[in-house]
């Protein structure tokens, strides 16, 4: 689900911190974060706090994504929906997987070497269970396996609102009918809402024909057609109103007027992933139904107007430089993260690193690095010497988007979030 905005439409939502800009020693605008005003829904009194709060992948940032840990962390963090894509087992069987192949997020190639880039459904689900599918986020969960939707089912018993999406149906030919024949099992058979408002069960797609043979043995279900992006014109929100009751756009793309046009169209409007507390914010304030986010925690403490992270972050990303001149990974010069010291005292950032939007790369600070009072590190992608104000991971490509934008998040050597930061690439 998780859609990289369009660089082209940027630009006006650039300008939305263009205020935060200072000139840098290198001459290039860096933004310098205020971080005093946590998040732009904290000073709202807790004005949404009736916006639910989708758990994209469960909390794909604390724990390996649609796994159940990931789940049970989005549920013990206050989400009220969790997301999943759904897929089928060579033998039939609905799983919990986003991509087309399982070598992201698991070892198959180890596994299975002969097969690393087979499709979900060439595998049974007896050989999908001998899957690792945690090692890859972090050793502590070594072990943790891909999960059948039933599992998710049973982990849940109705604690929180369901949505499902059919993930490439055309690589697990019956896939709708066998989800429907499962949720008919356990009652998710009708547009019943939780406490929070949401949906018990919501069902997207972007194959409509996906989604008509899903209605054919469910037909009391929502849908989805899940579009994405930018707001969908007039004309095709009167459309996707036809045949859903919702529409999923990235509020990087859209202003208020875009979602006062899908409510009076009809429709719900979910928002693409949003993980850090300004754009959460901003995703609240231009009136999104339900908030979308890979960082449920996050999500509910800013629609709850408290403060983004339940601790105070003495160490905060203050920038990224993510299209340097030249090479990404040039040396010493290359892409980087800039963490900066909010406070007047040395603070030990060893054993910390950041994670990508994606939550798939790591970018590590080596033991007994401290980042001195009211001071900058920045943390390299690339090769270079290390220096007080420098680290340098050595890797040979760069892993930082420069063609829209991403999110960035920052550990602690314990793997508690301290700080969560989006960046707009300038377009062109």
């Amino acid at each position: 689900m998780r859609v990289r905005p369009r660089p082209a439409l940027l630009s006006a939502v650039a300008a939305l911190s263009a205020a935060a800009l200072v000139v840098g020693a290198t001459g290039t605008a860096a933004p310098l974060r205020d971080t005093t005003a946590v998040g732009l829904a904290a000073g709202d009194g807790g004005a949404h706090r009736g916006i639910p709060v989708v758990a994209h992948r469960g909390a794909p940032r604390d724990a390996p994504e649609e796994t159940l840990a990931s789940y049970r962390a989005a549920l013990a963090q206050g989400a009220d929906v969790l997301e999943g894509d759904v897929q089928l087992t060579a033998d039939g069987e609905p799983v919990l997987l986003h991509d087309d192949t399982p070598a992201r997020t698991t070892d198959v190639e180890e596994v299975f070497p002969d097969r690393a880039d087979a499709r979900v459904g060439a595998f049974t689900l007896a050989e999908i269970g001998r899957l690792d599918a945690g090692s890859w986020h972090r050793e502590e969960f070594a072990g943790a396996r891909v999960p059948t939707v039933e599992e998710l089912l049973r982990l849940n018993r109705g604690r929180a609102g369901l949505t499902l999406e059919l993930k490439s149906p055309a690589n697990s030919p019956g896939v709708a009918r066998k989800l429907a024949a499962l949720l008919g099992r356990y009652g998710y058979d009708d547009a019943a809402r939780t406490r929070t408002g949401a949906w018990k069960i919501m069902v997207h797609s972007r194959d409509e024909g996906a989604l008509r043979e899903f209605a054919s043995v469910l037909p009391g279900v929502p849908l989805v057609h899940l579009t994405g992006g930018a707001m969908p014109s007039d004309a095709e929100l009167r459309d996707l109103a036809a045949r859903s009751v919702g529409v999923f756009a990235d509020p990087r793309l859209t202003t208020a007027s875009d979602v006062r046009r899908a409510h009076d169209a009809g429709l719900v409007v979910y928002s693409d992933p949003v993980d850090s507390p300004e754009q959460l914010g901003m995703t609240l304030d231009q009136g999104y139904d339900h908030l979308v986010s890979n960082l449920p925690g996050t999500a509910v403490r800013v629609r709850d107007g408290r403060a983004p992270e339940p601790r105070e972050a003495g160490v905060v990303v203050d920038h990224v430089i993510e299209n340097p001149a030249g090479d990404d990974v040039r040396r010493e010069h290359g892409e980087h993260v800039t963490l900066r010291n909010t406070t007047g005292r040395p603070i030990d950032v060893g054993g910390h690193y950041l994670r990508d939007g994606a939550g798939n790369l790591r970018l590590f600070i080596g033991e007994g690095h401290v980042i001195q009072p009211g001071s900058l590190l920045n943390v390299y992608v690339g090769p270079g010497t290390d220096s007080p104000t420098a680290y340098y991971n050595g890797y040979g490509s760069g892993m930082l988007n420069n063609t829209g934008g991403d999110t960035v998040v920052y550990y602690d050597e314990r793997h508690r979030i301290v700080d969560v930061y989006s960046y707009i690439a300038p377009s062109g």
